[in-house]
């Protein structure tokens, strides 16, 4: 069963290819980038192959992915390349997979479900660690319900891990300008970085601050979770980093996408030295999902965490559900979060994470150290 893996030469693209060939599949390593490739493609033996595929080129793009099983997409950022590897898939009738953690870019994936359907094809997006594992635990938590009041994703990265251009430029995207977030029932915008707020980590991590970001878990978990509300703050240490996002988001006043990638590329260059020595601290990232709502009449609180390498943690359930998609345990047509998606196995997921080290806590949550910002007044927006 081939499976092609477009951005396979970057940091989680090149983690779930080579799980996909550990697993036994035949993989296509597919990039721009001709020598990085083919030096993968070998690494990974026998079961691999190296193509080289420019996304821009929309045709040759096509023509890559016919014949496939599955497409699975890690190219970033997402809020650049936009849905053309998904619109690609659709024309060459070709099942996808991606790890995109845009929420503008999710919208435009959620409206080509129609058309996907019509195809007869299973689009699972938002399948990395936030979104995706994030997804999986608060749908873990709202089953465990007799009914769910609220869903709270809080994550944390550490800048140490190592970072490229694509990941800075999606979080400048996602913690400059406003965000959605779910509350009252309504999906609502709110300032990106508001609403300071101190959460406890699992062990090691502790207590790190995070704020409103543009993830898509808001977009997405209330259309399949009925909740009130549906909140996702991040962060990233050290907070310094953070504070310097607020600077660029004040100095930037047009934030299109050029614009954006040459302040990145900027500060890609020196943010080994904003980050500091990373020898002073255990680099980690983590990730947790609170699902608050009633069980027997009693008010009940539950919370589930997974702690680890950013990029393990993305391209680990990348890989499982694409086996599913490939071996047609997932079927159903359409496209689909992680959450909402019907024949997703999500016992089977847990425990596929667990043979790769990753184990989902259940936590006792503390209350919050609360240090919000003067709030941020709120616009409803419609979709």
């Amino acid at each position: 069963m081939s499976v092609i893996v477009l951005g396979a030469c970057g940091e989680i693209g090149r983690f779930t290819a080579a799980d996909l060939a550990g697993s036994g599949f035949s993989v296509t390593v597919a990039d721009i980038r001709e020598r990085e490739g083919r030096t993968l493609a070998e690494e990974l033996g026998k079961r691999a192959s190296f193509k080289k595929v420019d996304v821009r080129d929309f045709d040759s793009l096509v023509e890559s992915l016919e014949g496939n099983r599955l497409v699975v997409n890690t190219v970033g950022p997402y809020f650049e390349f936009g849905d053309v590897v998904a619109r690609a898939a659709i024309c060459a009738g070709v099942n996808y997979l991606d790890i995109c953690d845009d929420h503008d870019v999710t919208l435009n994936l959620l409206g080509l479900s129609r058309k996907v359907e019509r195809e007869g094809l299973t689009f699972l997006i938002n399948m990395g660690a936030s979104p995706g594992i994030t997804n999986i635990m608060a749908r873990i938590g709202a089953m465990k319900l007799d009914k769910v009041h609220s869903v709270r994703v809080l994550w944390y990265e550490d800048t140490g891990e190592t970072i490229g251009l694509g990941q800075l430029m999606h979080w400048a995207h996602i913690a400059m300008g406003k965000v959605p977030t779910y509350s009252g029932g309504e999906w609502r915008e709110v300032r990106a970085l508001s609403e300071r707020e101190l959460v406890r980590f699992p062990d090691p991590c502790g207590f790190v601050p995070v704020y409103h970001v543009g993830h898509p878990e808001p977009v997405t978990i209330p259309r399949y979770i009925p909740t009130e509300e549906a909140v996702c703050k991040g962060g990233i240490i050290p907070e310094s980093d953070v504070q310097l996002t607020r600077v660029m988001d004040k100095l930037i006043p047009v934030k299109n996408v050029k614009i954006v990638k040459l302040v990145c590329k900027f500060f890609l260059k020196i943010l080994p030295l904003l980050t500091g020595e990373t020898e002073e601290r255990q680099v980690l990232s983590a990730f947790r999902s609170d699902v608050l709502g009633l069980k027997n009449r009693k008010t009940t609180n539950l919370s589930y965490a997974v702690v680890g390498p950013v990029a393990k943690l993305t391209s680990a359930p990348a890989s499982i559900a694409a086996q599913m998609i490939a071996k047609r345990e997932i079927a159903t047509p359409g496209v689909f979060p992680p959450e909402g998606c019907p024949d997703l196995n999500i016992n089977k997921l847990v425990k596929e994470l667990e043979k790769r080290q990753i184990h989902i806590k259940e936590t006792k949550p503390k209350p919050p150290r609360l240090q919000s910002l003067p709030q941020q007044k709120q616009t409803t927006t419609h979709r």
